[in-house]
This record gives C-alpha cells, sequence and structure tokens, in this order.
C-alpha cells in the first residue's frame, strides 16, 4: 500500500537520519533535550512538500535532503519557542520542553536547532533559499508578536486571527513549496504559483489543526483531544464559538482568565463541538483548499505522479474538514 508521501519516503527515513546525525554531534546537553524532542515523533510534513515539489522521476532526490533536514529544523525550534511563548504544557502527549526542564533549555534548544538550519544554507551556498528562510521566520516572528500586543474586540478576532495564521503555519509552507520550485529551476510564473500551493494548504491545515484539538480521531493523527484548548492557544473554533454561543459568560471567562477548572474546560469544549464553530472553521479550510487545487490545475507540465500525490494529500485534507 502507498504511503501519502510514497514519491520521497526513501528521503525522509534519510531526514530522519540527519536530524539524528546532528543531535549526536552536539554536546550531552543537546543530546539529552534534542532525543527528547526527536522521540515526539512529528508528521514531517513540511520536509515531506519540500521534497514532493522539487521531485523528478529522472532525477535523485539525495542530494536535496539536507534543504529538507533544515526545513524541519525551523520547524522543531519554532515549537519550541511556540510552547515557551503560549506556556504550553503538552505536545504530542506528553510534556514540553520548557514543563520537562524550563523555558531557557526550551529557548536555547530552539536557537540550536534554528543555528544547525543556517548551517545548511551556507555550507552548500543556497542563498536564494535562505533569502527565503529569513522571510519566513521574519513573518513567523511578526505574527506572533501581533498576536502577543494585540488587543482587539471580538468582531476583529476572526480577521486578525487569520493574518497570524497566514504569517506563520501558511508562510512556512509557501516557502518549502517556493524552495523547492527554485531548485528545480522553474520559471519566476510557476514558483509564484507553488508559493500559492502552499500558503492555501499551510492555511487549510492549521484550520483543520484547530479542528481535530475537539475531535478523538485527532489523536489518530498525533493530536491529542484538547491540547490546543488545554494550553490556552485561542483558536478559530473558539472564536466563532464566542460568536454564536448562549454561554458567552464561560467562554469569556476561559479566553480572558487562568481560573477555569477541568469541568469548565469540558463545558467549554462541548459548546464548541455543539456549536458552529467547527462546521465553520472546516468550510473556511475547505475554501483554502479549493484555492490550492485550482493553483494546482494551472501548473502545466509538471510530473503527474507529483501532482496526483500532492491532489491526493489536498483532497484528505479536505475530507477531514467536511467531518
Amino acid at each position: 500500500m502507498e504511503t501519502k508521501w510514497h514519491l520521497v519516503e526513501k528521503e525522509l527515513v534519510l531526514v530522519e537520519q540527519q536530524l539524528q546525525q546532528i543531535i549526536n554531534k552536539g554536546g550531552p546537553e543537546v543530546q539529552e533535550v534534542g532525543n527528547y524532542v526527536l522521540d515526539g515523533k512529528g508528521k514531517r510534513i513540511r520536509p515531506a512538500l519540500f521534497l514532493t515539489v522539487v521531485y523528478r522521476p529522472d532525477k535523485d532526490l539525495q542530494g536535496f535532503v539536507d534543504v529538507a533536514t533544515a526545513f524541519e529544523l525551523i520547524h522543531t525550534a519554532s515549537l519550541l519557542h511556540d510552547d515557551v511563548i503560549d506556556q504550553a504544557s503538552f505536545r504530542r502527549d506528553r510534556d514540553t520542553v520548557n514543563v520537562q526542564w524550563n523555558n531557557k533549555i526550551a529557548v536555547l534548544t530552539g536557537d540550536y536547532f534554528l543555528s544547525q538550519a543556517l548551517k545548511i544554507f551556507v555550507k552548500f551556498g543556497l542563498w536564494d533559499l535562505l533569502a527565503i528562510t529569513v522571510a519566513v521566520v521574519e513573518n513567523m516572528a511578526e505574527g506572533e508578536l501581533q498576536q502577543a500586543f494585540a488587543r482587539v474586540t471580538l468582531s476583529d478576532l476572526e480577521k486578525l486571527y487569520l493574518q497570524w495564521i497566514g504569517k506563520k503555519s501558511a508562510a512556512f509552507f509557501s516557502g518549502c513549496c517556493q524552495a523547492g520550485s527554485i531548485l528545480r529551476s522553474d520559471s519566476h510564473e510557476l514558483q509564484n504559483l507553488w508559493f500559492e500551493f502552499g500558503f492555501n494548504t499551510g492555511m487549510a491545515f492549521q484550520l483543520i489543526d484547530d479542528m481535530l484539538d475537539y475531535s478523538e480521531d485527532g489523536e489518530d493523527t498525533g493530536k491529542p483531544l484538547y491540547s490546543d484548548l488545554k494550553n490556552r492557544v485561542i483558536t478559530l473554533p473558539l472564536i466563532r464559538s464566542f460568536s454564536d454561543s448562549r454561554d458567552k459568560e464561560l467562554i469569556s471567562k476561559y479566553m480572558q482568565t487562568d481560573k477555569i477548572n477541568e469541568e469548565e474546560l469540558e463545558q467549554v469544549a462541548t459548546l464548541v463541538r455543539d456549536g458552529e464553530g467547527l462546521s465553520y472553521t472546516g468550510q473556511k479550510a475547505a475554501e483554502y483548499i479549493d484555492r490550492a487545487l485550482t493553483v494546482l490545475d494551472k501548473m502545466t507540465g509538471i510530473d503527474r505522479k507529483k501532482e496526483e500525490t500532492l491532489r491526493r494529500w489536498a483532497e484528505g485534507m479536505l475530507e477531514i474538514s467536511k467531518q
């Protein structure tokens, strides 16, 4: 049976090996924390996306494994930093690094991973990709700063939330796609189309991730139930439920204070599941997937297997968004 990323399966194994090699080359402190991070297996979507875009049926992809590894290192660094910013306690159903150790260790480990990614781009003289990466990191930092400083009314919150994830998740997906297109020496027109495809799938991916927080099916995809809710991460299903719910007092209490018990947390989750927040978020995700598939249809001359792989991946997200 073919896996979702079967075109680049072999290279993803090499990415995993290279991540381990990078950690093994560090000191005992890097190894201790780095192995803890690696043991919490991620989905490796960003390297898979990059490798699929750069894929050619007549070309060995091993030369691109370093870049794919760099993207995963940057992603991992961003998660470590996010957990500190969000004061998150759980990730992938276990303690975050900032809980297992402390904030300082989490930030420094994230910095170490980021430095290793940048070393890869410098080592191979990939200046165009370095510029893309700097733009991605800049966007993510700006998005986090905007979110941290935000003092907005409820009516503004949805619009701003979409802007924030556009600067974070979607910017990263678009960067991975654009980098793959550049390394293929695609035309500027095609590079821009890949950028659009990455942006729209990145938006959809984040919105679906928001939905999975309230679904027991999320456990099967590596998303523990209520992980965002427990970590007090405000997402679109909650924002929309606040607008629609008759029990605004409870959701408002959750959004504005830390004084909420487990029973009230379950009540908030029930309000989100029973209201329109999940279906609305699914509709928004479906809109972005439709845009991504429209962009894919505009790409002429791309490899059929690559196109089918990315279409199946996007359509798979679409099915989740309708559940």
